[in-house]
């Protein structure tokens, strides 16, 4: 059975809570690290690394929003400069590329609210810091809807050349994602739990999520890398 890298965060578990997969837990940069070093077969990078480390793309499942998202957010801080944290790839880069913007690289998100100006979050972080009322200066998504006006890819899935079980892995998770959309309530409530947050603000979250990708949508994609300034995209 092929090995699948799943990005921690809480995005990930409509792909994989129903999922028969021999599944390798990792964070963003570590996601894309495994699958370039073979410890990994088929998984989710975000798509700034697979770009850069030139990673086929599987463009039948991604992470993506369309519109605000809640888990990508400059949070506004009580001190000076812009901070992120080091395991944003593509929201860093999208506050760049539209805003001009450079950070300083934090490992603590809550304490670099008390020494920057604005603090850009990812992940289940960002949606604590929603959940508590942390005000923020910028969703990443809506940004991107707004200037752009196509979805905003954060994750794709990408294989290995050659990896076996590639087929088998895709209609697993796809499937996870149609019961997911059937009955939502046990990730939901799973979710909420986990984090400590509103089960509101998790289903809010959710109905922002999008992960089936239709075959036009590659051409969003390959929007996305161009006016991020990244490698042309490699899509199987």
């Amino acid at each position: 059975m092929a090995r699948v890298v799943r990005i921690k965060y809480a995005h990930s578990d409509p792909l994989f809570w129903r999922a028969r997969l021999e599944v390798v837990e990792a964070g963003n940069i570590e996601a894309a690290r495994l699958l370039a070093n073979g410890a990994a077969d088929i998984g989710f990078v975000p798509i700034t690394l697979a770009a850069e480390l030139d990673m086929p793309i599987v463009p039948r499942l991604a992470i993506y929003s369309v519109g605000p998202i809640i888990s990508a957010r400059l949070f506004r801080g009580r001190g000076s400069g812009d901070c992120a944290v080091g395991e944003t790839t593509v929201s860093a880069r999208v506050l760049s590329r539209l805003m001009g913007l450079s950070f300083r690289r934090v490992e603590d998100p809550w304490a670099a609210l008390e020494e920057c100006g604005a603090v850009l979050v990812v992940g289940d972080e960002a949606l604590r810091m929603a959940d508590r009322g942390i005000p923020h200066l910028v969703d990443v998504g809506e940004l991107w809807r707004e200037r752009v006006g196509t979805p905003l890819f954060f994750a794709v899935l990408v294989a290995r050349p050659g990896a076996e079980g590639l087929e088998e892995a895709v209609r697993e998770m796809e499937n996870s994602v149609a019961y997911f959309y059937e009955n939502p309530a046990p990730v939901v409530e799973a979710v909420a739990k986990r984090l400590g947050v509103s089960r509101r603000l998790v289903e809010e979250y959710f109905s922002r999520s999008r992960y089936l990708v239709a075959k036009e949508q590659t051409r969003d994609m390959e929007k996305e890398a161009e006016i991020l300034g990244l490698p042309r995209l490699r899509l199987l």
